[in-house]
Parts: structure tokens; sequence; C-alpha cells
């Protein structure tokens, strides 16, 4: 898929907006507009922090691992019941100004995902569960396990983009969207031994958020 190949410096969602950036500075620049000069240019540093796509290095080798899909802060971790099977949730809050790819926990097949489409209303709005734009996928590793996530956007102007479809094979720490700003959950298996707690900063494809552990 386009998204695991996306090596760019720049995530493709940000090729537009850099592009429409940069050229409004350089136009701004020899009109000799300086307001609009610094406005353009203040754009364009953002967009290029927000789209940034540095390389990430997994800890191949350890299938019993379970990489960060985001980077951000861990909020919560608490059980919960996903149709009646004891789960772990954790909370991740992802800031606009952290790394916006989303990358697979671990090597595997993409169960499902899908996006719906909405609003980006703040999350603590009692309606954003509802209104909100969400992506949901379910990762099943070649061991058996299987891990969901959700992604849910919050005050940000830029949408979620999946670049993976039903089915499709995955490796550990690949690209597999963007997601600029938000909340996102992880639902693991109850074997699951976690290596983080709330507070923890975590990095997409490169922290280590827990262990499969085999009876």
């Amino acid at each position: 898929m386009i998204m695991q190949n996306d090596t760019f410096i720049l995530s493709r969602q940000g090729w537009f907006p850099v592009a429409l950036a940069t050229t409004f500075f350089f136009l701004f620049t020899m009109m000799g507009l300086h307001l609009f000069q610094f406005i353009a240019g203040a754009f364009l540093v953002a967009f290029l922090i927000v789209f940034r796509n540095p390389e990430r290095s997994a800890q191949a080798g350890d299938f019993s691992n379970i990489l960060s899909s985001t980077d951000g802060v861990v909020l919560g971790i608490e059980d919960t019941f996903i149709n009646n099977d004891k789960m772990k949730k954790v909370t991740v809050l992802n800031g606009l100004w952290n790394v916006s790819m989303l990358r697979a926990p671990f090597s595997g097949t993409v169960e499902g995902c899908r996006i719906r489409h909405g609003v980006s209303l703040g999350l603590e709005n009692p309606v954003a569960e509802t209104l909100n734009e969400k992506a949901v996928l379910s990762f099943r590793s070649q061991q058996g396990n299987t891990v969901y996530l959700e992604h849910t956007s919050a005050q940000n102007c830029f949408s979620i983009a999946l670049g993976v479809e039903d089915g499709e094979k995955i490796k550990e720490g690949s690209r597999y969207g963007f997601f600029a700003k938000g909340r996102t959950i992880l639902y693991l298996p109850s074997n699951v031994h976690l290596d983080i707690h709330p507070g923890n900063n975590v990095r997409a494809g490169e922290s280590v958020i827990g262990r499969f552990v085999t009876a």
C-alpha cells in the first residue's frame, strides 16, 4: 500500500499544504508584503512540523512485543470487556506537534479497518464520542493474538487517513495511517503484560507497550 511505502521526509498528506504555504511565502516575499510573508512562513513551519515523517527503528525479533501505534502520553490503563472477553484498555493522547504517522503494533494481518467521518470537537465535549471523526482497526499477530485500536480526532482540521485494507499483511512498525491530534485507545488481550504506566511518553514504532505472555 502507498502508506506503508511513504518514506519521504514529509507524509503524503502534507505535500499540498506545504507546497501551498511555500508558494505564498515566496509570493509575499517578492511583493514586499512582510506581514503576510510572516503569516505564510508561520504556516509553512507549522505544516513541516505536523507532517514530518521520520524513520523509526522497530525492535524486531521479539514476536511477543506490542509497539505503540502513535506518539503521545499514556493517559490511563484499565480493564474492560469487548464481546464478553476481558481486555486491557490503554488510552494515549497525541498532540498536534507529535509525529502524526501511525505504525503497526506487530507483524501480522489487518483484520478490519474503517473510518467514520465527522467533526472534530474537543474530547471533553459529551457528544465528541458520537460525532467526532474516528478510525477503528483490528490487527491479528502471526501467533493469533488480536488487538483493537480506536483513533478519535480532536480539535484539528486534518482528516484521519488509513493506507491499509482488510486482510492485508503488515510488518511491525510499518506505517498504516495519518492521525494529527486526538485520542488513541488500544484494547489488548488479558494475557498481555504491560510495560507502560500512566504519564509515560510513547513513540510510534519504537516504544514497547507490552508483551504477549504465553502460558
